[in-house]
C-alpha cells in the first residue's frame, strides 16, 4: 500500500456548516477511490502567499491517504469543478 499526501485549501468565507458539508462530501470522495484515510489534520485558516479570488486567507485541510496503485484523475476533475476549493495537491511519500 501506498502513502500519499494531500494538502487543500478551501475558501475561507464560507460558513461553518457549509464547510463541514463540503469537508464530508471531500471525505466521501476520497473513500469511493479505494483509498483510506490514515490521518486528517485541520490546521484551520491561515495566511495565504499569495491572495487566491482576492482573499488573504484560506482554510487549510491535510490527509495522509493510503491506496493500493491506480491515478487521481477521477477525483482530480471532481476537486476542479468545485468552486470553494481553491488549491489541491497530491503528493507520493516515499517510504
Amino acid at each position: 500500500m501506498r502513502q500519499y499526501e494531500l494538502m487543500m485549501i478551501l475558501d475561507s468565507g464560507l460558513s461553518d456548516t457549509d464547510r463541514d458539508a463540503l469537508i464530508s462530501e471531500i471525505e466521501t470522495e476520497i473513500k469511493a477511490t479505494g483509498a483510506t484515510i490514515a490521518s486528517a489534520d485541520h490546521p484551520g485558516e491561515r495566511q495565504l502567499a499569495y491572495r487566491i479570488h482576492g482573499s488573504k486567507t484560506g482554510y487549510y485541510l491535510l490527509y495522509i491517504l493510503d491506496r493500493d496503485g491506480g491515478d487521481w484523475i477521477h477525483i482530480t476533475n471532481t476537486f476542479n469543478i468545485k468552486t470553494s476549493i481553491w488549491r489541491f495537491m497530491f503528493s507520493r511519500i516515499d517510504e
